[in-house]
């Protein structure tokens, strides 16, 4: 019994895990078109906990390095946002560092007490998905944002863009040193 079992838990793992993976990672025209280097980023809502709702264009005036995780409870997603806030090289002294994901304002919060990041702003797009409806990242099948790393400079013109292919690790050093040559021309 438990051999023909095995064989339909398998193909519904594929099915509900596999699939979700190859779906939420090819970025769609949309997001493409959007997020071009050189376009304004779009000024969406999106709460940050205890302080309610922020638009980006709020955030005018500092050039921002902005992280977009699908959930932040997930092993890659855990990584990316550990990496860019302990590997940033001071830059987190003159760059904002921002993670947005789906996770709600609170679970995010005790996420970042937890990890003990506190140089890092954490905005949620849940449960509007404002952010990922204006950007294209959002995949509404899944209520996923797309993994992608975001520049943009103190106008907030996108400056950097990497959509990363599902599954896998943005181009951290290569963003970096990205925001670091957009702060070295400030100066």
């Amino acid at each position: 019994m438990k051999l023909k079992v095995m064989p339909i838990l398998l193909s519904f793992m594929f099915i509900t895990f596999g699939g979700a993976s190859a779906v939420y990672s090819k970025a769609t025209p949309k997001s493409h078109e959007i997020l071009k280097v050189g376009n304004p980023l779009p000024n969406a809502t999106l709460s940050e906990y205890q302080s309610g709702n922020l638009r980006l264009s709020e955030t005018k005036g500092k050039i921002k390095i902005i992280s977009i995780v699908p959930q932040l409870n997930t092993p890659v997603c855990d990584e990316q946002t550990h990496r860019f806030s302990e590997e940033n090289g001071g830059l987190d002294q003159h760059v904002q560092l921002i993670t947005i994901s789906t996770n709600s304002a609170k679970d995010q919060a005790r996420f970042a007490t937890k990890a003990g990041i506190n140089n890092m702003t954490f905005l949620s797009d849940w449960p509007q998905f404002d952010f990922g409806v204006r950007t294209g990242l959002l995949n509404r099948d899944f209520g996923f944002l797309r993994r992608t790393v975001i520049i943009a400079d103190e106008n907030n013109i996108i400056r950097y863009v990497d959509f990363v292919p599902g599954g896998g690790m943005p181009q951290i050093k290569k963003a970096l040193r990205a925001a670091k040559n957009i702060v070295e021309q400030q100066f």
